[in-house]
């Protein structure tokens, strides 16, 4: 049985109160992930092991203990290998996200065929069928709007009959592959005894988190697909498509006129795609990072900060920032601290409050 474990320094609801973010617990099959106030927890017993939610999940805060992503798309890649499906070492389609599988096509010089036999017979397909279909139906619009000559098919495909397998014998169990697999059973057993034995499991931010929160890293799978875009071909026109039309990524715009450099958005970010510099006298945005998570856009109070609705492909070429917005920074001629100078007296909008609050006090108008 498989154990699940959330890496709560990757969870956007650690460092955002207001994170509007639920994927995993509309992803989640058996309905055992829940948002209380913020804080996530879920029992594991309960848990399937589908690795939904690890997908479903724009920073992958989600792991299973004895299914890494990666780790299967580069096996199943080395195996040349067309067909995914639960019947091999994927415990689910739906373990993979949007950019795994667009990455698997993109390495691929074949079409890929998602195969939804089981899901026919299979107790969460209720939930992650509607997932695989919806992610198959991205992927493959995200390959013709590339203009890659590549297909994602989805079909119920029959499994071939199986010879029964016998008792592994005393030679079996000596061998390298006997004891992997006598390795596998124990971590298992121990696993299931670990999940039977744990009530509900609620997460608290230690130190060690906050100092994983400060790395600012996008998932592995970000790099995967970075990977795959520089073996891909480069179309002759880069297409514009419409925000709604790709789920993963996003292209932001900034109000100059309302912004207040509060420094919340690039502050809050996960993955560093917004950023700047000590001063902050800037905020720079690579889309490249951006996971679509929407903290910036939760914690951004005069909502200056916006989606575009539209995301021009020509990014997964040309990975590269951009400048939103730019600030005259100036010391304030009260305390003496840098701020985002708009006009007027030299004075920072903590002095500027300060003040109307003493001449309020002494009833000076």
């Amino acid at each position: 049985m498989s154990l699940l474990t959330l890496d709560i320094s990757k969870c956007v609801h650690t460092t955002n109160k207001f994170a509007i973010c639920n994927a995993c617990v509309e992803s989640c099959p058996v309905d055992t992930i829940k948002i209380n106030e913020h804080v996530l927890s879920f029992t594991p017993s309960e848990c399937v092991g589908c690795n939904g939610c690890s997908a479903a999940c724009p920073t992958a805060a989600y792991s299973l203990d004895d299914f890494k992503s990666i780790n299967y798309i580069f096996s199943f890649l080395e195996a040349g290998s067309t067909t995914l499906s639960c019947r091999d070492e994927l415990p689910c389609i739906a373990a993979l996200s949007v950019e795994e599988l667009l990455s698997i096509s993109l390495f691929m010089s074949e079409d890929i065929t998602y195969d939804i036999g089981p899901c026919q017979e299979c107790p969460i397909a209720q939930t992650n069928l509607k997932i695989i279909k919806d992610r198959a139906e991205e992927v493959e619009f995200l390959l013709d709007a590339m203009m890659q000559d590549k297909k994602v098919l989805l079909e119920e495909l029959v499994e071939e009959e199986t010879v029964e397998k016998e008792e592994l014998s005393r030679r079996q169990l000596l061998s390298k592959e006997g004891m992997k697999q006598m390795i596998s059973i124990k971590q298992q057993f121990e696993n299931r005894v670990e999940s039977e034995d744990s009530d509900v499991k609620s997460h608290e931010v230690t130190k060690a988190d906050i100092q994983k929160i400060r790395e600012k890293k996008a998932p592995d799978r970000r790099s995967l697909l970075l990977m795959a875009m520089k073996r891909a071909k480069v179309p002759e026109v880069f297409h514009v498509i419409d925000i709604e039309d790709i789920s993963f990524i996003s292209q932001k715009e900034l109000d100059a006129s309302t912004c207040t450099n509060c420094q919340m958005c690039y502050r809050i970010c996960p993955t560093g795609a917004l950023s700047s510099d000590k001063r902050g006298s800037f905020i720079n945005f690579n889309a490249m990072a951006c996971v679509q998570c929407h903290s910036c856009h939760d914690v951004c109070e005069p909502d200056s900060l916006t989606l575009k609705t539209t995301f021009n492909l020509e990014n997964f070429f040309k990975a590269e920032s951009e400048t939103l917005i730019k600030f005259d920074i100036r010391k304030c001629d009260e305390c003496n601290n840098p701020f985002a100078y708009t006009g007027g007296e030299v004075i920072c909008s903590r002095c500027r409050i300060e003040e109307e609050e003493a001449k309020e006090l002494w009833g000076i108008k």
